[in-house]
């Protein structure tokens, strides 16, 4: 477990930093919030504005995203950002407002599409179809 851990944390590191430089290019006072900060990843202080960076391994053989809601006991993930816009890195960048996913989130909670997922099937999350987030990013 501590092993897929660091190794998770390495994976979101790597993405943080690509989301980082692509927002400077316009933004150059963007940073990423070091430490565990559930508001958000990154912060651009020109707009006053936090942007979410997420990514999902299981997303090449399910299809899905899984978004998290609760994690270990605790509101987390689309439950507790304060985040403008997420950033997830699947195949592809998907660029989705937060206020977007928010929706759809309340649209599968209690569904079938409300799961037990991530490291050690101790979070809930919502799994969105790959489609319907491609919709969403156009």
């Amino acid at each position: 477990m501590r092993v897929k851990f660091k190794k998770d944390l390495k994976t979101g590191k790597f993405y943080e930093e690509q989301a980082l430089k692509l927002i400077q290019k316009k933004y150059p006072q963007a940073y990423i919030k070091d430490g565990y900060y559930k508001e958000w990843d990154i912060y651009i202080p020109e707009l006053n504005m936090g942007i979410e960076v997420k990514s999902d391994a299981q997303h090449k053989s399910t299809g899905n995203y899984f978004l998290e809601y609760y994690c270990r006991n605790k509101a987390s993930g689309i439950s507790t950002t304060k985040s403008e816009y997420f950033f997830i890195y699947l195949d592809e960048l998907y660029i989705i407002k937060t206020d977007t996913l928010s929706d759809i989130f309340l649209k599968y909670k209690g569904t079938n599409k409300d799961k037990i997922g991530g490291d050690d099937k101790k979070s809930l999350g919502i799994i969105i179809p790959l489609k319907e987030l491609k919709y969403e990013t156009r």
